[in-house]
């Protein structure tokens, strides 16, 4: 078949001045992605430690380095990237915000969807841009998703099954109450990603199993829409399986191949046992985390357009998808927040 193409970066975005509060892994990451394919500026660092905001700002050639964020939200930055522990984000967007600052605060947003609701509302006041870092939603294969998905070949999706499953036993956050939570922190992929094909579901169903200290270990959840549809979500951070998402539609099956929430290759089938394929690749040469800078770009596009939200993963989307996390949560009686 003949694939359409990725929708292109807007030509259009200005190179905006950056913030990282708080320099540990996965902001590392985000800056490596930066600086090697963005047009963003990474202009200052705030840590709590002046010495480790020194490091960080030398290892990725950013000029200003601050041991508050008291005085990296005060320094002449557009936009701060926000990347503490989860229970600590929303902490940090709210004074962003309130130094006049832009925001793009690392997924999951928070534990409490109220809480999100909160700052979404404190931003909207101040007419400030804020969205979660839910990078996946503007990676190539992304847009080449989302032309198939529903088209007249492809037909009505009405099913998706999505596997998150990865032995991360040796992360030890992801294992502590208000920094880790495998179903917030892994499990929120597949549930961003079928709320992208289906929206927000009617009910959620989920078993699965906890940890001695009680906080959940994974689980397999069913969605379910009122389209009849459903979407089926494998989530673990102790077994290891492909992670790959398959959706069915009325005529053709889309597979975003292993690891799907990075820059992948997208295989479009009929639905025989023996099927015939066809398969896009990225051929951006931009792979694995590196596809992070994809995010940057598209947010300032969108504060250059004057926008508060993402309109391809808007407030009520974040929202919805840390509800279906706290549900899940609910079920297995597990309290990551706590």
């Amino acid at each position: 078949m003949e694939f359409p193409s990725p929708v292109a970066l807007p030509t259009d975005r200005p190179a905006l001045r950056w913030g990282i509060a708080a320099p540990g892994d996965i902001a590392g990451t985000f800056a490596a992605g930066v600086n090697a394919y963005g047009s963003q500026q990474l202009s200052a660092v705030g840590s709590r430690s002046l010495e480790r905001a020194t490091a960080f700002a030398e290892t990725h050639s950013i000029d200003n380095a601050f041991g508050s964020y008291e005085e990296l939200f005060a320094s002449d930055i557009d936009v701060v990237y926000i990347a503490n522990h989860i229970d600590g984000h929303l902490d940090l967007a709210d004074m962003a915000l309130e130094a006049g600052k832009h925001v793009l605060v690392e997924k999951p947003m928070h534990y409490s969807p109220q809480r999100v609701r909160e700052t979404f509302a404190r931003a909207a006041d101040r007419g400030l841009f804020i969205t979660e870092a839910m990078w996946t939603r503007y990676l190539p294969q992304s847009s080449v998703m989302g032309q198939i998905v529903g088209s007249e070949q492809f037909g009505q999706p009405d099913a998706l099954i999505a596997s998150f499953a990865v032995d991360n036993r040796g992360i030890g956050r992801l294992w502590e109450p208000g920094t880790g939570g495998i179903v917030y922190d892994m499990g929120i992929y597949p549930i961003a990603l079928a709320h992208d094909i289906f929206g927000k579901p009617t009910s959620v169903t989920a078993i699965g199993r906890l940890t001695d200290a009680g906080l959940d270990e994974g689980a397999v959840v069913q969605l379910n829409y009122a389209s009849g549809a459903t979407a089926t979500l494998i989530i673990s951070g102790v077994a290891s399986f492909p992670c790959q998402a398959t959706i069915s539609g009325q005529h053709q099956a889309l597979t975003l191949e292993h690891p799907f929430f990075v820059p992948t290759a997208v295989t479009v089938s009929d639905k025989e046992l023996y099927e015939t394929s066809s398969t896009w690749r990225d051929g951006t040469g931009v792979s694995g985390h590196d596809g992070l800078y994809y995010q940057a770009e598209w947010c300032a596009h969108y504060i250059s357009q004057g926008l508060t939200e993402s309109p391809i993963h808007t407030h009520d989307e974040i929202v919805t998808n840390l509800e279906v996390a706290e549900e899940i949560c609910r079920q297995l009686e597990s309290r990551p927040w706590l």
